[in-house]
């Protein structure tokens, strides 16, 4: 049974200490996030770091890593401040892993990645074209955690498309559209559901 002091995690190799932590708080949903840069190249970049950070108005946020090394998805949305987020699904994930890559910002991922796109209309961003999940997200505000530099943007939500069913109250069952969820940088899952619970809601 190993057990692990924080020196014993900072004095650990870097690849290790990165999978380790990582992995410890589990695996979360993959979206595939869409930017345009000045250029007008389309990036796309793998996330599985989305936060529900309200509902009334809609807000999601995604945690991005220090800006120490050029980070194509946050240049984009200084200059464009607009993201399409594509759920990916178990028919994806090998194509949007390679969206890991570093290749130049003049390249578009997409390409890179052979995913393909398409256009909605009203939607000025390409959308994932075998995603069962589509939003287009206006980049609204971003905080720098001095810990280590991270960022975390906050995006609206300006519309959605969900190519499968919506449960009566609301609920979204990704499981039944094949969304995986990601783990660590290269770990992926199959979700299954297990059931719902009663929540008890605040009062307005």
């Amino acid at each position: 049974m190993p057990v692990y002091s924080e020196r014993d995690i900072l004095q650990a190799d870097k690849a290790w200490r990165i999978n380790f932590i990582n992995s410890l708080v589990g695996f979360k949903n993959l979206n595939l996030l869409i930017t345009r840069s000045p250029a007008g190249v389309y990036n796309a970049a793998i996330f599985n770091s989305g936060l529900h950070i309200g509902s009334s108005p809609p807000y999601v946020g995604f945690l991005l890593r220090p800006t120490k090394v050029p980070r194509h998805t946050y240049e984009n949305l200084l200059s464009y401040p607009y993201a399409t987020m594509n759920a990916v699904t178990e028919s994806l994930y090998k194509q949007a892993h390679r969206t890991h890559h570093h290749i130049p910002a003049t390249e578009s991922e997409l390409e890179y990645a052979g995913l393909e796109v398409e256009w909605v209309e009203g939607v000025p961003l390409p959308v994932l074209r075998e995603s069962p999940v589509r939003a287009l997200l206006r980049f609204s505000e971003e905080h720098l955690l001095q810990v280590n530099q991270t960022r975390l943007l906050i995006f609206s939500i300006v519309w959605v498309e969900v190519r499968g069913e919506v449960r009566v109250d609301g609920f979204v069952a990704l499981d039944e559209l094949k969304v995986v969820a990601g783990s660590g940088c290269d770990a992926y899952y199959r979700a299954v559901a297990i059931g719902r619970e009663v929540v008890q809601r605040e009062r307005a």
